[in-house]
């Protein structure tokens, strides 16, 4: 349990050695005496001397602010009521997450997959895979460039040299939709034809169409992190061509 007393319904602070007493006034609903024990006597004298100096603080109006109490449940209670609440209203990832801990870990380990150790190790591995290949996907920026290619316009555009930021490769962006708005986003390329693509649904999602700068940026991002999505997603692979094997 946790209390907040008010400098103002401190009646006295008294430090003896190891011991803090916080002496309160009797109105105060709660203990009368609230002892604080620390193994440094340093500390001790230090936090009294702090307390000591809020004792005369009160509310703006005069009147002395009630103790609250705070109820705090033990760190593993606290946790898995956390974890109820993330699983209920939080993103779907976290019920996915729930369901392949329940189902995914019991599948691996009693199906009939030859070698046996490998269900466990692709169950583990999997996620691990699947984070990784999903942080390449966002480093290449592929999704934004699948929604570029699906709904994504091509117009002119006009690029200027950012001068608030001292990156050479920084542009001020000027273009217009088709309905003749205009726009002005931050872009970090310039592309040689003077054309950006937009989608039409978020205009200040802009795409510059130069394959070969995204080409080495995908492959370096793929290099850093994709590459161990792969490897990571082999257990699982093997495991699944396994399991598709099986007499049934």
């Amino acid at each position: 349990m946790t209390v907040t007393v008010p400098g103002a319904q401190i009646r006295e602070v008294k430090v003896t050695g190891q011991t803090l007493a916080v002496v309160l006034f009797e109105e105060s609903s709660t203990d009368a005496d609230m002892t604080v024990q620390h193994r440094n006597e340093a500390v001790v004298a230090a936090l009294g001397r702090e307390i000591a100096a809020i004792v005369s603080d009160a509310a703006p109006s005069g009147s002395r602010r009630p103790v609250q109490r705070q109820l705090v449940s033990v760190w593993p209670l606290r946790v898995l009521a956390d974890l109820r609440n993330r699983v209920r209203h939080g993103s779907p990832w976290w019920r996915r997450a729930l369901w392949y801990m329940v189902l995914g870990f019991p599948l691996a380990v009693l199906l009939p997959v030859e070698p046996r150790p490998l269900g466990p190790v692709a169950w583990l591995l999997l996620p691990l895979g699947v984070a990784s290949l999903r942080a390449w996907v966002s480093m290449a920026e592929l999704d934004k460039r699948w929604v570029m290619w699906r709904r994504g316009i091509t117009v002119r555009a006009r690029f200027e040299s950012d001068p608030h930021r001292d990156s050479t490769s920084s542009y001020i962006v000027h273009f217009r939709t088709l309905d003749g708005r205009k726009v002005t986003v931050n872009g970090q390329v310039r592309g040689h034809r003077e054309e950006i693509r937009y989608d039409p649904q978020d205009s200040s999602r802009v795409l510059v169409p130069t394959r070969v700068a995204w080409l080495g940026v995908a492959l370096a991002a793929f290099m850093l992190i994709g590459f161990w999505g792969v490897v990571f997603s082999i257990p699982a692979v093997l495991w699944l061509i396994g399991l598709l094997a099986l007499p049934f």
